[in-house]
């Protein structure tokens, strides 16, 4: 779809290399326009920020139309939320059940 808006790449907003969440694409009718829809997450440039990206286009032969909502967060913040409401899981080395070495399979 060449049609897109130019803001619809890895460059946009500072967001680099986003990962994409979700990219959805419907055609409700035969002679309706075309929806597309896709969520991104991805990192300011200088890392400074964490930033969701939502876009929405509606494209037809004769007209086009597009929407994109950007949200950001600092991404200290964002750690420090994960940290304070996330679930934590620890492993360390006791945990971790150790490899046979090729002479201890041998024996």
């Amino acid at each position: 779809m060449s049609a897109l808006h130019n803001r619809y790449t890895a460059e946009g907003h500072d967001a680099r290399y986003p990962l994409i969440l979700s990219q959805r694409t419907t055609a409700p009718e035969r002679d309706s326009p075309l929806l597309f829809q896709e969520f991104c997450l991805g990192l300011a440039n200088d890392q400074s920020r964490i930033v969701l990206r939502r876009y929405f286009e509606q494209y037809g032969p004769a007209d086009s139309q597009w929407v994109e909502y950007v949200h950001s967060i600092p991404t200290a913040d964002l750690i420090h939320w994960i940290m304070t409401h996330g679930k934590l899981h620890i492993e360390c080395s006791e945990n971790t059940p150790q490899l046979s070495s090729p002479a201890t399979a041998r024996a």
